[in-house]
């Protein structure tokens, strides 16, 4: 009896802790999330603890990638005031700190809609990237992704990090990985993951960083379910 009662509780557990999103419906990811965020075309699996995203789900789709582009002036960062105060990071909170403000869900996958543009600009959906990172080889990552949609007509995606380097300012936790999964129409899912670094080089090949999942989810310490 005992021991299906601690089986029981287990799975409760495991049942508590899946993140589901509408964009990956045939998915459940085992993963702790302190507050889940549902916006206008993304989820967020928001850490308290560590003050940032733990991962982002969202979709893209060639329709909308084939809009016009919207400039990026006159977007800021803000706060996410569906986060209590105490949990929330702020947009100062990287200032002079050698970190870029890294997008989860990139600007230029939503740059077709001024309101999607705002709330990828929420520091919910942010975290500490080195410059060398973000500029580079995470800029080229998320093209390829967006390549990707226009060529299958759609695609799914994961973005997310995990363990850490320290802080930065108001104890928000600063990745020691990046790694982004993409989920293909009838193929098989794409994934990289990336330390959070400054050693990147233009010359670098995104055939360096692919990976596997079952290696995202060694590393991170996350398990992605398909149902």
């Amino acid at each position: 009896m005992l021991k299906k009662l601690l089986i029981a509780s287990i799975f409760a557990a495991s049942i508590l802790s899946a993140f589901q999103s509408k964009y990956l419906p045939n998915y459940n990811i085992d993963v702790k999330c302190d507050k889940v965020l549902h916006k206008t075309k993304m989820d967020i699996c928001y850490s308290y603890k560590k003050k940032e995203p733990l991962m982002v789900i969202y979709s893209a789709n060639k329709l909308d990638l084939t809009k016009p582009k919207l400039k990026r002036k006159g977007l800021t960062f803000r706060p996410d005031y569906q986060i209590k105060t105490k949990y929330r990071s702020y947009a100062k909170n990287y200032s002079h700190t050698g970190y870029d403000r890294g997008h989860n869900a990139p600007n230029a996958m939503f740059n077709y809609d001024k309101k999607l543009q705002k709330e990828t600009f929420l520091m919910s959906n942010i975290s500490p990237q080195k410059p060398k990172l973000n500029r580079g080889m995470w800029g080229k990552i998320e093209r390829f992704t967006r390549l990707q949609a226009i060529k299958y007509g759609y695609v799914n995606i994961i973005t997310g990090s995990c363990q850490t380097l320290g802080h930065i300012k108001n104890g928000v936790n600063i990745p020691k990985y990046f790694y982004k999964i993409i989920f293909r129409p009838k193929e098989e899912p794409i994934a990289f993951l990336l330390k959070n670094t400054n050693n990147y080089s233009k010359k670098d090949k995104l055939k360096s960083y692919l990976t596997s999942i079952a290696t995202v989810e060694k590393t991170c310490g996350i398990r992605i379910n398909k149902k």
